[in-house]
């Protein structure tokens, strides 16, 4: 198996986001897209925390605000409206900048943010299929939300589809895909030598 490694293909094209990122689009490829579709529906109806661009009317943010710590959406969201050198999906028109994968649906942002499964062990949670597949997405839908002009860099999802992307995972093993089809990859664990 020919293996890409994704911190060199990052580095080759020039862009300011995680190999993490990248290795879990293509392990979740199918159901970020059905985040994004679902977001365009004119059924979508916002469920739980209701997450505006102002973060001053947020519990966990001001609970940390002494930190100067804001919570991991409001994380997220300052990410997107601030990124710089960001990937663009010429194939899904999905944007990815550092742990974040977003696009505007309509009048909605929706963003992936994409956990690196090194914090399953720091948790003692169980290294499972889930958990190395992790992705914890939101939607604004907020007046105020406006997406600057990136410096995009592009990129095709289509053609890592079909690669062998490797990452760090930990100090003992890296992360491989193993592509099935357009929409799927499998993933394996390899020895760091």
């Amino acid at each position: 198996m020919k293996q890409v490694y994704t911190e060199k293909l990052i580095e080759k094209l020039g862009m300011d986001v995680y190999p993490i990122t990248i290795i879990k689009f293509l392990l979740n490829r199918k159901r970020i897209l059905s985040y994004f579709s679902r977001a365009g529906s004119k059924n979508f109806e916002l469920r739980g925390n209701k997450y505006l661009v102002d973060n001053s009317g947020c519990e966990v943010c001001n609970l940390r605000k002494s930190e100067n710590i804001m919570c991991r959406q409001h994380t997220s969201i300052q990410r997107v409206l601030n990124a710089d050198n960001v990937g663009f999906d010429l194939d899904t028109g999905a944007y990815f900048y550092m742990n974040e994968i977003f696009k505007m649906v309509g009048n909605r942002l929706v963003i992936v943010y994409c956990p690196h499964p090194k914090l399953i062990n720091m948790f003692g949670k169980e290294l499972t299929d889930e958990a190395v597949r992790k992705v914890n997405p939101i939607t604004i839908e907020d007046p105020k939300l406006i997406l600057k002009t990136y410096k995009v860099v592009s990129f095709n999802s289509n053609d890592l589809m079909d690669s062998n992307l490797r990452c760090w995972f930990n100090d003992t093993f890296s992360l491989i895909t193993l592509p099935e089809d357009k929409d799927f990859s499998n993933w394996c664990l390899v020895l760091n030598q």
